[in-house]
């Protein structure tokens, strides 16, 4: 099998993976590793991959919920944030920061395409349900506070801590495979 297609597989894997994962946490508010998910395979795959994996995996993830489907404005929020995250990973993999440095990179990354996920996915509710009212938005956002806090703080925690874990053992694996195959 060529390159490519060993990238193809291990797309379709981590795709499957991050929805396995999102349908683990469904039920738990604002506390997910999907997005980590995403951003791992990124990570491993590359920014063109990463994209790939993160659009198919929250579509699929969306299509699938049995919450419902999310609305059109909604989804395609969903999908832009998840092909940023994806992309985001692809990015980091070219970073050559360790330590301390490596864990606080991670964990902005998180928190920020976290926040951005929030508020295009709030932006694109508030737009099919009640326009372009400022004082509806405003009132929504802040009555969202207390969980977009959980969200982006709890994926800023993932993301400095499990994900730099993930990667390392990730990266031993595939040491260990290479040396094997020698």
């Amino acid at each position: 099998m060529t390159l490519s297609g060993n990238k193809n597989v291990l797309a379709a894997l981590l795709t499957g993976l991050a929805v396995a994962v999102g349908f683990v946490f469904i039920y738990i508010p604002n506390i997910e590793l999907f997005t980590a998910s995403v951003f791992i395979a990124g990570y491993i795959l590359g920014p063109a991959y990463g994209i790939l994996v993160g659009v198919l995996s929250r579509l699929i993830f969306s299509l699938l919920n049995p919450m419902g489907m999310s609305s059109p404005p909604l989804l395609l929020a969903q999908l832009f944030s998840m092909l940023l995250v994806g992309w985001t990973g692809g990015l980091f993999r070219r970073l050559r920061v360790s330590g301390l440095p490596r864990v606080a990179l991670f964990g902005v990354a998180g928190f920020l395409l976290t926040l951005i996920y929030t508020v295009l996915t709030t932006l694109s509710f508030l737009i099919v349900s009640v326009g372009f009212d400022r004082q509806k938005i405003l009132s929504t956002f802040a009555i969202g506070t207390i969980f977009t806090t959980v969200h982006v703080i709890g994926n800023a925690i993932i993301f400095s801590l499990l994900v730099p874990l993930i990667l390392k053992r990730l990266d031993s694996l595939a040491q260990q495979n290479q040396l094997q195959r020698q």
